[in-house]
């Protein structure tokens, strides 16, 4: 099931159907912060269906399906936490409203300690449950952001280049929450030392990116492709940046772009404390964990060999397959 804004209804609606045709698509109440009136629309969909137990994405949802839970309409709750929402909320105004802000702290409080499991992206995320809601029990699963399908079955290419170049990427918004103040640094750095080295961002053109591309003519590229066709983008580079500041959002955060860097045979260039992957690429040498005021080491091609170890470590790690038993307790719990 899920509640969607009335904006666009229709087309968002089809989108949801097209991945999952059984889905249960509804106009959500306008306004966030009436969000509680959606609370109406979840108990008639559980006196339709009768659900044994519910899975819900963050608080709002969780909460919503705790209420079930006391009036009878299901029996179980499951807390899928993606990631840490109140800090997020506190630290970037997702919304700029403090009312809605701050109430956060205890719908995320109840949905950790009140749910019957919780399902967390890391053990970091799990770290801070304990540390901010005082959570002590150990009914959660942990489960990173996995691959989608499309990059489970992509190839990656065992040519031998013929050229020297080392192509660094990066893939997702540079809008200035991603952290660009510190990735614009390493870039700028990799470029001016290694003439040989090529820059591209998968994103739509902003102020950012675009000025690297001016300022490095031919050696900074910004595209904007269609989703089909990032994989064999991405297998065409060595390296994926994956550079953000030091935020409790970020600690606890499992990004996509990791798995999709290492199936698409890229080593990662990260910092520290970011999330459970930093220590995961230091453990095996999947890439360059970038300390605070240090410069990036020379970087190099990443040869066919390395590009097949670091894909057989993603699918090994990151597929919906490799977490099965954490699936299978999540449906056993919820009966």
């Amino acid at each position: 099931m899920a509640l969607v804004s009335g904006r666009d209804f229709l087309n968002t609606r089809r989108k949801i159907k097209s991945h999952s045709p059984s889905a249960l698509v509804l106009p959500m109440v306008p306004a966030m912060k009436r969000w509680k009136a959606n609370t109406a629309l979840v108990a008639w969909v559980c006196r339709l269906l009768r659900p044994t137990g519910l899975i819900c994405r963050g608080p709002f949802a969780t909460w919503m399906a705790l209420r079930m839970r006391e009036r009878g309409l299901t029996r179980k709750v499951c807390f899928d936490g993606r990631g840490a929402y109140a800090a997020e909320w506190e630290e970037y105004r997702i919304i700029d409203d403090d009312a809605l802000i701050a109430q956060f702290r205890p719908l995320e409080n109840e949905a950790v300690n009140a749910s019957d499991l919780c399902i967390a992206v890391s053990q970091a995320l799990v770290e801070h449950w304990r540390e901010r809601y005082g959570y002590r029990g150990d009914a959660h699963v942990v489960i990173p952001c996995t691959l989608g399908r499309e990059l489970e079955r992509a190839a990656v290419s065992v040519i031998e280049r013929r050229d020297d170049a080392v192509r660094l990427v990066y893939s997702g918004s540079t809008a200035g929450w991603q952290s660009f103040d510190l990735l614009k640094p390493l870039l700028i750095q990799v470029l001016d030392a290694q003439p040989n080295a090529r820059v591209l961002f998968l994103s739509r053109r902003d102020a950012n990116n675009g000025a690297l591309e001016a300022a490095y003519p031919g050696r900074v590229e910004v595209k904007w492709l269609d989703h089909a066709q990032v994989a064999a983008a991405l297998a065409e580079c060595d390296h994926g940046m994956m550079v953000r500041e030091r935020t409790i959002t970020n600690r606890v955060a499992s990004p996509t772009k990791f798995a999709e860097y290492l199936s698409s045979g890229l080593r990662v260039i990260t910092n520290e404390g970011l999330g459970d992957l930093s220590e995961l690429v230091a453990r095996h040498d999947l890439g360059v964990v970038v300390e605070a005021g240090k410069p990036l080491p020379a970087l190099k091609q990443v040869s066919p060999a390395e590009r097949q170890r670091l894909r057989a470590f993603a699918l090994q790690h990151f597929t919906k397959q490799a977490h099965d038993a954490s699936y299978r307790k999540a449906l056993e719990v919820l009966g």
